[in-house]
């Protein structure tokens, strides 16, 4: 049997001078540390666990013919997750398709003259943000919007081509439902967000800067509404009535106004897995955003879409349901796989942690020494981590998804259960390259980030040190002048994609004209940080990566390495490690002074 080694340069010493010996004998080096039998006989049965404890499953099945658990169940695992993940991105695109379509048709009923080019996510914007500007005379802005959002909110089952109805308990078939008179329409609500006083007095302005909200209910009657559809100033009339007014001198003291309202729909679409119609409560909220005070009025549409049991009329559901039958199936069996893959790697990760107290118990009492932390760590198997992990994310991820398919089609729930699924599949697809490393041919980009990792970790807090300084640099001088530096988090977005060289072109473009000394101070910040970054930083951050690769196909092809470490010595990954030191099959330095 062989010792455990305690300081690796000198143990690295020891098997260049013995390199010769094809076998390092346990019982030649025991009895020059006049161990007893006993002991002789207990570290032969610690060898041959520990040799049998760092094999690969191959080994394994060859010598004793155990068959790999672990690993078949991860090749079942990775097949049935895939096919889970399609199933529900199929679902979830069709979810979030829905909600933005939603969106889409809210803001063409309820904002006057929104066209589709403001729907074209184009960079940069093609138009400005939606607003109003003025609130007398005949282009009133703010009361020619509110007369269309109050006419578009009454007829929304008249005019919608889409299964509208308002937010209210109802008897009746679809159908009908154009046949709600205007009383039983339920009524917006109407908050305003302002400032207690602004007194001027001898040009000096005095605020009172409390915040005070006040919130109204809008109902209109049947020949109000006729009245607005004719002539949208009528409405100021109204709103007065309602003690709303919209004034130039309340320019100061109005900061947000927010008028809000109900809608229920139906979600039924026959082409995608999911045929089984859907009701929806649509929360639609309008924020009249004044908090500038600058003379230009932002105007926000967000809708808020969550799945109700109950809807505004029938829905009969269909009657195949064998595609959801699959569904669940797979689920299920995901579930149980990664409960068992689970229950499988906590339990080698035990295991192993017991043999390391073993192990270090016989090194201290028998051998008199004591087993490196690095030794130590040896025993803990990471990618059984990282499996244990991803087990725990796929779990979790698929009880949120049958949660789903049970229709809780909480939009919460469904970015949770994306986010789960997402990572544990990653980590299920990360954690196959281990299987890839049992193969010397194979492992070369594992043994290339190993060996490369400590030296990118270094150099990456380096540039880390310089990539914030030109950030936030760039942020407090340029962000003012340019929407693409106009948070730290979008500076941070620009800079890097300089560094892949996209959209650089429309980083000159977007800085501002009026001020000269940014616009010059703007272009020779690119172009130091282009030349800086691009054809120095990561032309290093490459060299260093394949300076490893180069290292470690050079090994490869001449079957040596220096194994000075006690994971690469063990590990059946890195055999030949062992091949050149004629120690591997016996793992002849597990033990040494």
């Amino acid at each position: 049997m062989y010792c455990c080694k305690i300081n690796f340069s000198s143990f690295a010493n020891f098997l260049i001078e013995d390199v010769s010996r094809s076998v390092i004998n346990f019982f030649s080096i025991s009895s020059k540390i006049n161990l007893s039998d006993s002991d002789r006989a207990d570290g032969e049965r610690l060898r041959r666990h520990l040799q049998f404890f760092f094999m690969d499953p191959m080994t394994k099945w060859k010598i004793r013919h155990q068959f790999p658990f672990k690993l078949a169940l991860q090749i079942l695992k990775i097949a049935f997750i895939s096919i889970q993940l399609l199933l529900f991105t199929e679902l979830r695109i069709s979810h979030v398709d829905f909600m933005d379509d939603t969106n889409t048709v809210m803001r063409h009923k309820f904002l006057k003259n929104w066209n589709d080019e403001r729907d074209t996510l184009t960079y940069p914007p093609s138009s400005g943000l939606y607003s109003v500007y003025t609130v007398i005379g005949r282009s009133d802005h703010i009361i020619l919007f509110f007369s269309k959002l109050v006419f578009q909110y009454y007829s929304i089952q008249e005019d919608s081509f889409g299964s509208f109805s308002y937010d209210i308990p109802r008897n009746q078939d679809f159908g009908a439902l154009p046949s709600l008179s205007f009383e039983d329409i339920p009524p917006m609500n109407f908050c305003l967000k302002r400032i207690a006083n602004v007194t001027v007095f001898n040009n000096t302005y005095e605020f009172d800067v409390s915040e005070i909200n006040d919130c109204v209910i809008l109902k209109f009657d049947e020949n109000e509404v006729k009245e607005v559809r004719r002539n949208s100033s009528s409405l100021r009339k109204f709103l007065e009535k309602r003690h709303i007014t919209f004034k130039p001198e309340d320019a100061l003291v109005i900061s947000k106004g927010v008028i809000s309202f109900n809608l229920r729909t139906i979600h039924f679409t026959p082409i995608s897995i999911d045929k089984r119609p859907e009701c929806f409560l649509i929360q639609v909220s309008i924020a009249f955003d004044n908090s500038r005070h600058t003379g230009q009025v932002h105007i926000y549409l967000t809708t808020v879409i969550s799945y109700v049991t109950l809807c505004n009329g029938r829905v009969l559901h269909g009657i195949e349901f064998s595609i959801f039958v699959i569904i669940f199936v797979i689920d299920i069996l995901v579930l149980l796989m990664c409960i068992a893959s689970f229950i499988l790697c906590c339990r080698a990760l035990v295991r192993a942690y017991l043999l390391k107290l073993v192990s270090f118990t016989f090194v201290k009492n028998v051998l008199k020494r004591e087993l490196q932390l690095n030794d130590q760590l040896d025993f803990l198997n990471l990618w059984y981590v990282m499996i244990v992990l991803n087990d725990i994310f796929i779990i979790c991820g698929t009880l949120c998804k049958i949660t789903i398919e049970f229709r809780d089609f909480d939009s919460d729930l469904f970015t949770t259960s994306g986010i789960l699924l997402g990572i544990g599949a990653l980590m299920v697809y990360v954690g196959v390259l281990r299987y890839f490393g049992f193969f010397s041919k194979y492992n070369i980009l594992i043994l290339t980030i190993k060996k490369s990792v400590p030296n990118i970790l270094r150099f990456m807090s380096c540039g880390a040190v310089l990539y914030t300084g030109f950030l936030i640099a760039g942020w407090v001088i340029i962000g003012p002048y340019s929407l693409k530096f106009r948070t730290l988090g979008k500076s941070s977005e620009a800079l890097f994609s300089l560094l892949n060289g996209d959209d650089m072109f429309a980083t000159f473009f977007t800085i501002n004209d009026s001020n000269t000394a940014i616009k010059i101070f703007g272009t020779i910040y690119i172009y130091i940080f282009v030349s800086l970054f691009v054809y120095v930083v990561l032309s290093l951050f490459i060299a260093i990566i394949m300076d490893a690769y180069e290292v470690i196909k050079v090994y490869l092809q001449n079957n040596f390495f220096h194994c000075f470490n006690f994971y690469e010595i063990h590990t059946p990954v890195l055999s030949f490690c062992r091949f050149i030191y004629h120690v591997g099959k016996n793992l002849s330095n597990l033990f040494s002074f």
